[in-house]
């Protein structure tokens, strides 16, 4: 018998007090349950005391968890993990109730052990997604906010099935939710003390394995994926899914929990855009100055909110191809902060161009460049600004507005501006991008197409848009005295762009043989580091002065 009976009260008052929790507590040292009457009642036994009570219990788990739970209960009754949660489905007249199993070990004034259990019942948490009986994000994020409290190790996978959305389409009305449920509980069975499963959203799921290294990370994904395989076969239709995973140790971390899933996300990411079969480790991601790219981009993108705090514009002379002369400037947005220095914006546009904080940003530019350009065109009459254009500003109806209103402020001649437009765009509607172009071109405002032949859309995009002019990326100057292929195709861009009446604008140039050897086309533009490096704005107005 249990001689506290303290320690009963204690347990029936849980009992009573919270819904979903069904308590019970046991003396090691005598293998004596003491089971108060809500927790007897829930699982269909007597309330009182049990001896062996933990073998009874095992009639109420799923068989297919029943492994799991001996173990763990085995584990938990020697005094061992107690502090370590692990689940199980069960119930009594239905095994499909997720419990989660939260136990401590303390001594009493008796001398005795005792075993403190508290079982909950996930299904009737908010935690818990209805559909595939997982934990959701809210969960995750308390659960990795714990591990980050505890200093503890554990190895973050996510998995993303690709294109299963379009299943529905293909299969009708919610097949890829019972896809989702099938694998869900394909998962579950995978599940032991020292892993977890989380569901978040449009079928990425998230498992995390405690106290795992790099290996078992990869060890743990070939099961992941071999169990998403396994489903080749579902409601007499064949798939063949497309896998995309990431992989985060987290060990000795000290930074917040909204940083770990945008490590995590930015990851998964870089697995679609390189459509890797293999698990992508963020640990394997760029790192720039010793700190994280990922910490990185949330500081920056703060930035961006913070009305721009960081952000500057340097610009890079256009110069007249047959003479070297200064006529216009590109801006070019640089980001700079301690301790992390300068960062140049190959690292961080790409990434903002997939957030609406781009659109402040380009505002921004806009605004600084046309600011200068002001400056710059008292010295240099004529003179004229290239800005680049995201696709988040084009998408926009509102962005030829506030361009016009930033030239009128200004008062900056629209004729000296120029936008430059890149492939980056062509996943917007052509239809969509040629009505915010033709708007501009109608506004007087000039627009080429950057980085011109290095993708497979620019063609396309130059032959529907209102373009008037090009820029040749340097990736075709580079070498091209030596390669004979790059010197034909620079040749031909030229040749198209002068019968199309384009103005053209060759990037790149750095040295005087380059310099030399265009010049016998005819180009309107040269812009490199032959003339200069990108600078800032006082810098490039003592150039314009120098004679």
């Amino acid at each position: 018998m249990i001689e506290h009976t303290i320690y009963k009260e204690f347990i029936d008052k849980i009992s009573e007090l919270s819904d979903g929790i069904y308590p019970i507590i046991t003396d090691l040292d005598n293998d004596l349950s003491y089971v108060p009457d809500k927790t007897a009642d829930f699982f269909g036994f007597e309330a009182g005391e049990h001896t062996c009570f933990f073998e009874q219990l095992s009639s109420c788990v799923n068989d297919a968890d029943l492994p799991e739970y001996k173990r763990e209960i085995r584990y938990r009754l020697n005094g061992e993990k107690p502090d370590d949660i692990f689940y199980v489905r069960m119930g009594k007249h239905t095994k499909e109730y997720m419990m989660g199993f939260y136990s401590d070990i303390f001594t009493g004034d008796d001398g005795h052990r005792y075993h403190v259990l508290v079982l909950r019942n996930e299904n009737t948490l908010p935690d818990i997604d209805p559909y595939t009986y997982l934990y959701g994000q809210s969960k995750f994020e308390r659960d990795i906010n714990g591990y980050i409290m505890e200093n503890r190790s554990v190895a973050i996978i996510e998995v993303e099935i690709g294109h299963i959305d379009e299943f529905n389409i293909l299969y009708g009305s919610n097949f890829n939710t019972a896809i989702q449920r099938e694998l869900a509980l394909k998962f579950i069975d995978m599940m032991d003390g020292s892993t977890a499963t989380y569901y978040m959203n449009n079928c990425k799921f998230v498992f995390v394995v405690k106290e795992a290294d790099r290996a078992l990370a990869k060890a743990f994904y070939q099961k992941i994926a071999d169990t998403i395989k396994s489903m080749y076969f579902f409601k007499c239709f064949k798939f063949e899914f497309d896998i995309y995973a990431a992989c985060l140790i987290l060990k000795d971390y000290d930074g917040d929990t909204s940083t770990v899933i945008s490590k995590v996300e930015y990851t998964l990411d870089r697995a679609k855009e390189l459509h890797s079969p293999d698990l992508l480790f963020f640990n394997d991601m760029v790192r720039f100055n010793g700190s994280s790219h990922i910490d990185i981009m949330k500081i920056i993108h703060q930035s961006v909110i913070n009305s721009c705090d960081g952000f500057f514009v340097e610009f890079q002379p256009i110069v007249k191809a047959c003479n070297g002369e200064i006529m216009g400037a590109e801006a070019l947005v640089r980001w700079k902060k301690e301790p992390f220095g300068t960062v140049p914006p190959g690292l961080f546009i790409d990434w903002l161009e997939d957030t609406p904080a781009m659109y402040e940003l380009g505002n921004y530019i806009m605004r600084t460049a046309i600011s200068a350009a002001s400056e710059f065109a008292k010295i240099k009459p004529g003179f004229f600004i290239n800005v680049n254009a995201s696709s988040e500003q084009l998408e926009k109806e509102c962005f030829v507005e506030d361009t016009l209103a930033i030239l009128k402020e200004y008062d900056f001649p629209p004729s000296q501006l120029w936008i430059e437009i890149t492939e980056r765009c062509r996943d917007l509607p052509i239809s969509m991008i040629k009505k915010t172009v033709t708007a501009f071109r109608e506004a007087g405002i000039h627009i080429t197409m950057d980085d011109y032949g290095t993708g497979s859309s620019s063609s396309q995009m130059m032959l529907e848009l209102p373009v008037e002019g090009i820029k040749i990326d340097m990736f075709f100057v580079k070498d091209i005295l030596e390669e004979k292929k790059k010197q034909a195709l620079v040749i031909g861009m030229i040749n198209f762009a002068n019968a199309a009446d384009l103005k053209i604008c060759i990037e790149g140039i750095e040295n005087d043989s380059l310099e030399s050897y265009l010049r016998q086309f005819d180009v309107t533009c040269f812009q490199g580091y032959h003339y200069s490096r990108p600078i800032c704005q006082d810098e490039l107005m003592k150039l314009l002065i120098k004679p």
